[in-house]
């Protein structure tokens, strides 16, 4: 499902907003992996924000760090749970990878053609069957070759924190020609 570029809230253009939309939708693809859950996301926000984290003691610096942060809202649905009613960690996992990826092509230096280096997933509340969460990707640091970004699931009704993650990606290289023999 496309996420009409009116109802995306953020200060992001509307051409960066579309093209969120587009990356979404090749994680929407009829027989891939979860097509069915992704065809229910629904982008929320998108664009530049104060970091959060810019002002805390220790943190050298002004304290004025600009990040790129993105937010998607799911329901959880049974496809999505455990044999108990909650959200499957995998599917947890899954959801960290595709949203943060995605959200990677909201910077000016960073397209889509990248691979996870590393994916660390920490789970700390249930959300169960029937709630909607609400997934926030952070964009921490963007480097020319590496990029780091932070996803926290928040589940909406509870307001509890679900589950957290940092993700590491690197910028895929083109292809060397061959050396001919």
């Amino acid at each position: 499902m496309r996420t009409p570029i009116d109802q995306i809230k953020g200060n992001a253009t509307d051409a960066r907003k579309t093209l969120l939309n587009d990356t979404m939708a090749r994680f929407n693809l009829p027989g891939y992996y979860c097509h069915d859950i992704m065809n229910r996301m629904v982008i929320v926000e998108a664009g530049a924000v104060d970091s959060p984290n810019a002002n805390d003691e220790g943190m050298s610096g002004s304290g004025n760090k600009t990040v790129i942060r993105a937010v998607y809202e799911l329901k959880v649905e049974r496809d999505m749970c455990n044999p108990t009613g909650n959200f499957h960690g995998g599917c947890v996992a899954y959801l960290v990878d595709v949203c943060t990826s995605v959200s990677y092509c909201l910077h000016d230096d960073w397209d889509c053609n990248h691979v996870s280096m590393s994916l660390e997933t920490l789970y700390h509340a249930p959300a169960v069957e029937g709630s909607t969460i609400r997934i926030v990707c952070t964009l921490t640091a963007m480097g020319g070759r590496v990029g780091t970004s932070r996803c926290e699931i928040w589940g909406k009704e509870h307001g509890k924190l679900v589950a957290s993650a940092s993700h590491m990606k690197m910028k895929a290289g083109k292809p060397k020609p061959k050396a001919k023999l």
